[in-house]
């Protein structure tokens, strides 16, 4: 038997006994070592956003996970028991066949996160996991199970970065202080891009420029002369929105931006945002959704952290054990008072 967490809707998760289950052909059965909370579940968490569970359908979560491999289904080559991997997670899965997955964009998949008719997403809030041989990444020694749970930010951060391709030598500006501000700020820079990140608390900020996710920082309620001075007053070459506050920061991004230039959301907006659409249409500005990540994002993102281009370990600050997940979760949510960037679920 193994624990894991279960989630009845909102604030309600229990930790509830079930059977190990047993991989099948092609699976690795996974015990799991560390499972970020992302801003997804966070938002769940709070009633927000589309992923939801309910009473009366509960589910289970942890997309974000790396372990030891501890059993291997029929027909598994190349790993082996007792090896440490990381995991992408399945709800990525593609189908393989629509015009998307044909065109190399299998994370736009139309049937994405399904096999056949039934809707799969990694569980990692658990003691043990199950994952499809294909998507297990074998870690090496210099890469801890903690930064290999957060691999699936830096994807995200990978996947942003090769929408723009923004040269070695720009200058962007990334709003949001987060987990995701943070490795989208450290993504950048190990491309050479030089990194201005905004936020609203002085700790975060601090642990952005010890991180090496930012060459500047500034506060969000005065960003605007920041960025003036920052882009010698051309506007930004690249603005990430890692944020997504509703009717705030999509509108800042695109007066931010340069004329001609990108902008990039890549936060989760709970609601839809407003903008003032004549900004952007007289400066021709493109606004790019960043949708999780492509092909190879996440295999990109393990060279980064294993080469120590990025550095994953100083953003995690808080680890929780399985049983305090609700105490996790909240930790992750009320971000400003627990002072938490990447929260860990160590089961």
């Amino acid at each position: 038997m193994m624990r894991a967490a279960v989630f009845h809707g909102g604030r309600d998760i229990r930790i509830e006994e079930m059977a190990i289950p047993l991989p099948g052909p092609g699976e690795v059965l996974v015990r799991v070592g560390a499972a970020g909370v992302c801003g997804s579940d966070v938002l769940a968490f709070r009633g927000q956003g589309p992923w939801q569970h309910s009473p009366g359908k509960p589910g289970r979560d942890g997309h974000e996970l790396a372990g030891e491999i501890a059993a291997l289904g029929s027909g598994v080559t190349g790993l082996a028991v007792g090896q440490r991997v990381a995991v992408e997670p399945k709800h990525l899965i593609a189908c393989g066949q629509c015009p998307p997955c044909r065109n190399g964009r299998s994370h736009l998949c139309r049937r994405r996160g399904y096999v056949g008719d039934v809707h799969v997403t990694s569980e990692g809030f658990a003691e043990y996991d199950l994952a499809p041989a294909e998507r297990v990444h074998v870690l090496p020694d210099s890469v801890s199970l903690a930064a290999g749970a957060v691999l699936d930010c830096y994807a995200c951060g990978v996947h942003t970065y090769n929408l723009v391709q923004t040269p070695a030598g720009s200058r962007a500006v990334v709003l949001g202080s987060g987990t995701m501000g943070l490795t989208m700020g450290q993504v950048l820079r190990a491309h050479g891009v030089r990194v201005l990140l905004t936020g609203t608390a002085k700790e975060f900020l601090d642990l952005a420029l010890e991180a090496g996710a930012a060459d500047e920082v500034a506060f969000a309620h005065d960003a605007r002369e920041k960025i003036e001075d920052f882009t010698e007053g051309k506007g930004a070459d690249l603005v990430v929105d890692a944020v997504a506050i509703p009717n705030v920061t999509l509108q800042q991004a695109i007066e931010s931006v340069a004329e001609g230039s990108p902008v990039c959301v890549l936060g989760v907006y709970p609601t839809p945002p407003r903008i003032e659409p004549h900004v952007a249409y007289v400066r021709e500005v493109s606004i790019h959704w960043s949708n999780s990540y492509g092909p190879g994002a996440y295999a990109e993102a393990l060279d980064l952290v294993a080469t120590n281009r990025v550095q994953a370990d100083p953003l995690i600050t808080h680890r929780f054990p399985l049983d305090r997940i609700v105490e996790a979760f909240t930790a992750a949510d009320e971000k400003e008072r627990s002072l938490a960037m990447k929260v860990l679920i160590e089961p």
